[in-house]
């Protein structure tokens, strides 16, 4: 019933914050956690939802990566058959048997791998449903003064990108970072039963690739963070002009707008270049790592064939130099095999830190305190409406109190009427009789029970609250209608709408009250906006009513109209209304007058200008 006030501006691309269209930034390239340590034990208490299928995916990765290990020396036994095979009819059934063994191999390979992949992406975004159901029931529960101190923007972008990152990582990063760690073992193994001696030389190969694959990555990760700001900047530049022409066009600021356009592009492109330079010498410093191992191995490999085969061996044990043929090839697969995840994993852990990065921001949410709770001892079924401040004390900051001991008595059916100068308190009275925020002093009753000892959600059930900032979500107008009731017949919906003049508007569309309100509910003016949560607020039949400037958008011919209808409609309730233009309010029964967040008058319009006090002079400020 209650509308909500959302005080914080629509999601833009902010400079340096947000991605394309004012969407989510996204993970940034090189992003590390403030607190690594901690934030990966909430990280894994997260993965408990998963247990199960996180533990059959590495069963099966296990399995998949054992076969696929195995299948690269077979197929040097195979070779080894095949150049015996001039000398030895015989071998051609050993070279049949290491075929069908290598097919059967790679078969399991994929199936196991398909299976692993499977069970991974389904997990993920088990556990991504899992965080997006923690975050919505943990942002129902903030306090709105939480969204007061942070742009709506930057809730979506956790709410909505990096939980979207945190699933795609577990994904793709996690089950790479599985097989990685398996293959290097597995690889290690296999290499160190064909032959000890080239396996040290891989291993001593092995921190050239490492030097030159973190140089890059250091480089990389500068430039690609320096690209994802800038790409920030100009997403939001665009966003900011070119979905606000008509102020640019008004004030001729055109060629402004597209020179600041083009210095942010060419930041954009000077940092791409760079990070995409550095990115590309990856990929070839890597395989001329690769190919210099390979040259290095293949020139011992052969002096280990030439002495092993046909004199044999020579060494002791495990430590012969003996190297059969097909194994030169079988070796130098392993090597490469060795070398790739070892690369790799110094991308994954780079991918993984800006993951956790993510996951700091999900959990900086989750670990916010939440709306004070008291113990709920009573509830309101139908409200007569006599409302009473105690001592009533308040300050959205501890250290600033707005308000100060503020007492008054409402009796049931008044209509009351809240007015001073801008910022006098006047809407936090009235936010806090809603619980929007909760007292540092004093009580607020009524019918003689103290808000706090009830629910809000059964405190705001009784009150409907129009505001100043109208809300409309998207979809019909009847839908919209009914959103504080959804039980309210179309008869019922009909006639509050003629009662506050929005029918005839209405019926005028072209879908009437079927019409789709688009994005943003461009298509029908501010006034007609205005009408539609007046009467929204009416059919949600509430026992009280809290009008915030209600009718500052609407004209003056309207608001006549509307005085009338809210006049009937508010009869045997109580209300407050909030007007700045004070010929709105002369008829209401009390007015009580704000200002530096005490009530300084209260009384009727006659009997405060009889006071020649500060409503008198702020009465006459209007109409003089």
């Amino acid at each position: 019933m209650a509308e909500e006030k959302n005080n914080n501006p629509p999601m833009r691309g902010p400079r340096g914050g947000r991605g394309p269209g004012g969407g989510p930034p996204g993970l940034r390239a090189g992003e590390k956690p403030k607190d690594f340590k901690g934030t990966l034990k909430k990280f894994i208490k997260e993965l408990n939802v998963i247990k199960t299928p996180l533990i059959l995916t590495l069963i099966f990765s296990t399995i998949a990566i054992i076969v696929s290990v195995f299948i690269p020396k077979i197929m040097g036994k195979a070779l080894t058959e095949i150049s015996l095979f001039a000398t030895n009819s015989n071998s051609f059934g050993s070279i049949i048997t290491c075929l069908v063994v290598m097919a059967v191999l790679y078969a399991l390979n994929y199936v196991f791998n398909m299976i692993s992949q499977v069970l991974m992406g389904k997990a993920s975004v088990k556990v991504s449903y899992s965080i997006r159901e923690k975050l919505k029931t943990k942002l129902n529960k903030l306090p709105l003064n939480y969204y007061d101190t942070r742009e709506t923007g930057d809730v979506l972008s956790v709410f909505v990108n990096d939980v979207d990152s945190i699933q795609q990582s577990l994904q793709q990063s996690l089950n790479q970072l599985i097989n990685c760690v398996i293959t290097v073992v597995g690889v290690l193994v296999m290499m160190l039963t064909i032959n000890v001696w080239l396996t040290l030389i891989v291993l001593l190969l092995l921190p050239l690739a490492m030097i030159l694959s973190r140089f890059v990555m250091k480089h990389s990760q500068k430039y690609f963070s320096r690209q994802a700001k800038d790409l920030g900047r100009v997403n939001g530049h665009i966003e900011e002009t070119y979905t606000n022409q008509k102020t640019v066009k008004a004030y001729a600021n055109e060629d402004k707008a597209i020179e600041e356009f083009e210095q942010m592009n060419n930041q954009l492109y000077e940092s791409s270049q760079k990070s995409h330079f550095y990115a590309g010498l990856l990929m070839p410093l890597i395989n001329f790592a690769t190919n210099f191992g390979y040259v290095v191995l293949s020139l011992v490999a052969c002096i280990f064939i030439l002495n092993g085969i046909p004199q044999g061996g020579k060494g002791f044990g495990i430590f012969e130099f003996a190297l059969e043929f097909g194994y030169l090839v079988t070796f130098l697969e392993y090597s490469q095999q060795f070398t790739r995840p070892l690369t790799q994993l110094a991308q994954i852990f780079n991918v993984f830190q800006t993951t956790l990065a993510a996951c700091e921001r999900v959990f900086e949410i989750l670990d916010e305190t939440e709306e004070v709770t008291y113990n709920v001892t009573n509830t309101f079924t139908k409200l007569k409406g006599d409302v009473e401040f105690k001592n009533l004390t308040f300050g959205y900051n501890p250290n600033k109190i707005l308000l100060n001991d503020v007492n008054c008595k409402i009796d049931s059916g008044q209509m009351v009427a809240l007015v001073g100068p801008t910022g006098a308190g006047k809407t936090t009275i009235v936010n806090l009789i809603m619980r929007f925020y909760e007292l540092n002093d004093g009580q607020i009753t009524i019918d003689g029970i103290d808000t706090k000892t009830v629910s809000r959600s059964n405190l705001r059930q009784k009150i409907g609250m129009v505001l100043q900032d109208t809300w409309l979500f998207g979809g019909t107008i009847k839908d919209n209608l009914k959103y504080g009731n959804p039980e309210a017949t179309d008869e019922e919906m009909i006639e509050v709408c003629k009662a506050v003049h929005a029918h005839y508007f209405i019926t005028t569309l072209e879908n009437g009250y079927d019409t789709i309100i688009n994005e943003n509910a461009t298509n029908i003016s501010q006034g007609q906006k205005q009408l539609l949560t007046i009467a929204r607020a009416l059919i949600a039949k509430p026992d009280l009513i809290i009008l915030d400037e209600a009718t500052s958008n609407i004209d003056t011919r309207t608001e006549v109209l509307i005085q009338k209808a809210m006049k009937v409609a508010m009869k045997g309730r109580t209300s407050f209304v909030i007007a700045h233009r004070l010929s709105t309010i002369v008829n209401a029964d009390k007015i009580l007058v704000v200002n530096k967040g005490d009530i300084v008058e209260q009384g009727n319009h006659n009997e405060l200008m009889k006071q020649k006090g500060f409503y008198y002079n702020l009465y006459n400020s209007q109409f003089n």
